[in-house]
């Protein structure tokens, strides 16, 4: 048998073997240990999330128990209200029948935030001038409080607040639900 590697050769090659050894084993300890590192964030990371949820979680149900509360006055406020003024809460507005045309005036109206022009209101239903007016009297003349003002020149209407309210609380006028959709 013939020796390729010379004995010199191979204690070269048995050193660099030692030092390749050790140079992995450094970086598999540097390894662990930038892993651990980042487990350990992470792990932290996880832990404050899951106390942010449960902090919002908490949050989340004093709210619900406070609007329950807020439902709670709001229906006391009602009572105290019907009771200052019986007049206006003893008027049946569930017996007041609406056509289609009336209701959609209705909620041209009952939509505004605040005022709206008789112009403004009939180009949002695509109605005439006169039709919009026409539709406004008969609606007021079956009783439904609409509020009337006079700004430069315009006439302007809204619902009366307090109707407007009862309106949104009991729809009191059984507005049909297809044209409430329309509307919208």
């Amino acid at each position: 048998m013939i020796n390729i590697f010379s004995s010199k050769k191979f204690t070269e090659l048995a050193k660099k073997l030692v030092l390749l050894t050790k140079d992995f084993s450094i970086l598999k300890h540097n390894l662990k240990g930038a892993f651990k590192s980042t487990k350990d964030e992470i792990d932290m990371h996880l832990d404050s999330i899951n106390q942010n949820t449960n902090e919002i979680q908490t949050n989340y149900e004093y709210l619900a128990n406070i609007e329950a509360k807020v439902d709670k006055l709001s229906d006391k406020v009602d009572e105290i209200q019907m009771q200052l003024n019986p007049h206006f809460y003893s008027q049946n507005f569930s017996e007041i029948e609406l056509s289609k045309r009336e209701q959609e005036i209705f909620l041209g109206i009952y939509t505004e935030e605040d005022r709206v022009s008789v112009v403004k209101l009939s180009k949002k239903l695509g109605l005439t001038m006169e039709l919009c007016e026409a539709l406004i009297g008969r609606i007021v003349a079956k009783g439904i409080p609409v509020v009337r003002q006079l700004v430069n020149g315009d006439v302007f209407i809204s619902l009366d607040y307090v109707f407007k309210d009862l309106q949104a609380r009991k729809n009191v006028l059984n507005i049909e639900l297809a044209v409430s959709q329309m509307i919208e």
